[in-house]
């Protein structure tokens, strides 16, 4: 996916959910409700959230780009048969 296909995707996420958490907004407005938590600590849990995320998912694709390449087995890499092993030609 180029770049900026990727914007794309994530702008059109952002403006979706925005558009969700207007709706939400407004369907509380409507019943004349508070919003269930404050906004300020709502907010910094929701960073938490993505921040969170992020963190877990550059952890794991650097773990994956350490994990060394499986090695190749025998019936695939001549070389790699242990050695007094017959080869059968």
């Amino acid at each position: 996916m180029s770049a900026a296909g990727a914007t794309r995707g994530f702008l059109r996420k952002a403006a979706l959910s925005f558009a969700a958490g207007l709706l939400m907004g407004a369907l509380y407005w409507a019943m004349d409700l508070t919003s269930p938590a404050p906004p300020l600590l709502g907010l910094t849990g929701l960073a938490g959230i993505v921040l969170g995320e992020r963190a877990a998912t550059a952890v794991r694709d650097r773990q994956a780009r350490r994990r060394p390449a499986p090695p190749a087995s025998a019936a695939e890499d001549p070389s790699a048969a242990e050695e007094g092993t017959p080869r059968v030609p």
